[in-house]
């Protein structure tokens, strides 16, 4: 079953519009913190300890983004399996058995 492809383009719009607000309020946030600090340390200071604050959380990100995804262990096997395969397995013998005399 192929998913709805107006469905798929309500996704993109509404997908674009959050990131294009999100990138507006980083614009306004980061601005509003480089008013209040540029009175404080300067604006040398300032930058570096924006740009500081940037590049060590764009690298986190990019690590976290980088990293493999963790395999996860396969699930155990069903008891009600292994009583089976014990069944058949005994059965096969018996029948073996029984060919033999």
């Amino acid at each position: 079953m192929l998913p709805d492809p107006r469905h798929i383009a309500k996704t993109a719009v509404v997908g674009a519009l959050g990131l294009a607000l999100t990138g507006a309020g980083l614009v306004l946030l980061l601005r509003a913190v480089w008013i209040a600090l540029v009175f404080a340390w300067g604006p040398m200071w300032t930058a570096a300890a924006m740009g500081g604050a940037l590049l060590i959380i764009g690298g986190a990100t990019l690590a976290l983004l980088m990293r493999r995804p963790r395999r996860l262990p396969p699930p155990p096997a069903s008891p009600l399996t292994a009583v089976i395969a014990a069944f058949a397995q005994g059965y096969g013998s018996a029948q073996a058995l029984k060919s033999r005399r």
